[in-house]
């Protein structure tokens, strides 16, 4: 912590968007700072003010890719890089022992698992979205499941920006997760948007995942349940990125406080 007691957080991945809203929330913060602002070797930021690149004014934090440095010098680390650049973060982090917040979406299996191996040495919370409503809506998806069980046909719908490189969503695969967890089912109960005249009657046990990338869309997910009767629909519309940047503050709060393991959103908001 600083000499004001305020946590020294680092932020990777902090010139794209979520990096700017998290520049903005820890500008107004009582209990974080920004101590450090990470970017590619490449970028054209490097060497600028983050301050100014949000839109804050000056505040004096340099981007800077040199992130050793960055990690060591700070309390909590929060990563919303790139997940080709995430492998290296969390080993930094394993070294300094430093919590971790990952938001990075994208990553593969043999990622998240060398997430659980290091967490028995460090804390580390990972979730693919950070917005308390989106983790609400992974609830309020599980307590729906849970009641209807097998008798409701379920589809995800996930809408997303143009530029978005991930399909479907990290957040829409975490809400397959849960379902699938929740109804005893699998993964090869999960098929990724339908093409063609090769389908049959519609499996009863299926869950499928639909994408749509278009315009400027922050972020909307859905979850449907439908009987021949009825159709429920489960929805969270982003419609800013600060309430991800919220819930990603909060999340580097939160994990400051634990030794160790592995931890989710559920954890910080205690649902």
């Amino acid at each position: 912590m600083n000499k004001k007691g305020k946590l020294k957080i680092t932020l990777i991945g902090s010139g794209g968007r979520m990096g700017v809203s998290i520049t903005q929330i820890l500008a107004n913060s009582t209990k974080s700072i920004l101590f450090a602002a990470v970017e590619r070797a490449n970028s054209p930021l490097i060497g600028k003010d983050i301050g100014l690149n949000a839109g804050i004014g000056e505040n004096g934090v340099l981007f800077t890719s040199h992130t050793e440095e960055a990690i060591a010098g700070c309390d909590v680390v929060i990563d919303f890089g790139s997940a080709e650049n995430s492998k290296s973060v969390l080993d930094l982090a394993a070294k300094y022992n430093k919590p971790l917040v990952i938001g990075v979406t994208g990553l593969d299996e043999s990622f998240l698992q060398r997430i659980k191996e290091l967490s028995v040495q460090f804390p580390i919370l990972q979730s693919p979205n950070m917005s308390v409503g989106v983790n609400l809506l992974f609830k309020l998806a599980e307590m729906a499941a849970r009641v209807l069980k097998d008798e409701y046909d379920i589809e995800i719908l996930d809408i997303h920006h143009r530029h978005k490189k991930d399909s479907p969503s990290g957040t829409a695969m975490k809400l397959k997760e849960v379902l699938l967890s929740t109804l005893g089912r699998t993964e090869a109960n999960a098929i990724y948007g339908r093409h063609g005249n090769e389908y049959g009657e519609r499996d009863p046990k299926e869950i499928a995942i639909h994408s749509m990338r278009a315009g400027e869309v922050i972020g909307d997910h859905t979850a449907y349940f439908f009987s021949p009767d009825e159709r429920i629909e489960i929805s969270h519309k982003a419609r800013d990125r600060r309430t991800f940047a919220v819930g990603a503050v909060k999340a580097a709060e939160f994990i400051y406080e634990q030794k160790m393991g592995l931890f989710h959103m559920f954890d910080v908001l205690g649902i």
